[in-house]
C-alpha cells in the first residue's frame, strides 16, 4: 500500500483550517484527485457518514464508496474508501494549533487491485505529486 504524508502551515486558526478541509462541497477547489461527487454531499458529516465520489489519477478513474471512520471537529477526519477492482483508499486529515495559525497534515494510503505491480508504481508517483499539490491548494484556498 502506497502511503503519502504531507503537512502545511495555514494562516487560519485550527477551526478555520478545519472549516476549509471538512467542507465536502469545496473538495473540487483543492483536492486534485477529486472528480466530483456522485450525488450531492451531505451538509453535515460525522462518523459513519457515507458518500460516493469519482477519483481520477493519471487518466485512471474509479468510483469510490467512502465512509467517515473518525470525525473529531476541529482536529481529525478519517475517510476510508473502496472502489472497483479492489482499490482501497484512506485519507486522514489532522489539524493542530501551530505558531501563526495551524498545521494541517494529510495522510493518504492507496492500495489493492490495479494499484499493485507496474501500474501501481506509476499511480503512486502521480499520487505523491497530487497529494502535495492538494495540500498546497488547500492552504491557498480563500
Amino acid at each position: 500500500m502506497a502511503t503519502i504524508s504531507v503537512s502545511v502551515q495555514m494562516p487560519e486558526n485550527p477551526q478555520g483550517a478545519w472549516d476549509k478541509a471538512s467542507a465536502l462541497d469545496r473538495f473540487d477547489e483543492w483536492m486534485t484527485i477529486h472528480g466530483g461527487w456522485c450525488s450531492p454531499p451531505p451538509n453535515k458529516v460525522g462518523k459513519g457518514t457515507k458518500v460516493e465520489s469519482l477519483v481520477k489519477v493519471k487518466g485512471f478513474k474509479n468510483t469510490i464508496n467512502w465512509e467517515f471512520t473518525e470525525y473529531e471537529e476541529p482536529k481529525l477526519i478519517e475517510m476510508s474508501g473502496r472502489g472497483k477492482g479492489g482499490v482501497r483508499i484512506s485519507l486522514t486529515v489532522h489539524v493542530r494549533e501551530a505558531e501563526g495559525g495551524s498545521e494541517l497534515t494529510l495522510d493518504a494510503k492507496f492500495g489493492g487491485g490495479v494499484l499493485f505491480g507496474p501500474v501501481g508504481s506509476v499511480v503512486a508517483r502521480a499520487l505523491d505529486t497530487d497529494v502535495k499539490q492538494s495540500v498546497a491548494n488547500l492552504a491557498a484556498l480563500k
